[in-house]
């Protein structure tokens, strides 16, 4: 693994490397240390020299990350096909009007349209996976909808 021999090779005199020179050290290997995954196993371990062990701790908190990301991915995926009745790839008002339907809560016409414009971010009245994905409004569905539903 190249991040084990690039943390190996930063090591200090005391086996450990600062978490200036490891943050350097994955942006090297492509990561970014401002990303959402690394911030949360920083979160977890703590900002502090790293050693083996906490390299170690690191790279298992990540693999988990990662492992939490692509599952919600995954069934945001699954929600976003559910509601896209007419398998275009996109969802309209009139399938973001069902879904609020299904989640069998009140409603209004505002409330599908205050989700449009906040969803529709390129503004071509349709919303695309990936608008969905990076919206608040993909939380609401996927609170609400239950999965096995869905699947």
């Amino acid at each position: 693994m190249q991040l084990r021999s690039a943390f190996n090779g930063a090591k200090g005199s005391d086996g450990k490397v600062e978490i200036g020179e490891f943050k350097k050290i994955l942006q090297s290997q492509g990561m970014k240390s401002d990303d959402k995954l690394i911030v949360a196993v920083f979160g977890e371990i703590g900002e502090k020299p790293l050693d083996d062990a906490l390299l170690a701790l690191f790279l298992e908190k990540l693999e988990e990350k990662l492992d939490e990301s692509v599952e919600h991915d995954t069934n945001l995926r699954r929600i976003f096909n559910f509601i896209d009745a007419d398998k275009n790839g996109y969802l309209d008002r009139y399938e973001v009007r069902m879904a609020f339907a299904m989640l069998d809560k009140p409603f209004t016409d505002e409330d599908v349209e205050k989700l449009m414009s906040e969803a529709d971010t390129d503004k071509d009245g349709r919303i695309s996976y990936d608008e969905f994905r990076n919206s608040e409004s993909s939380k609401k569905f996927a609170k609400g909808l239950p999965l096995p539903f869905v699947q």
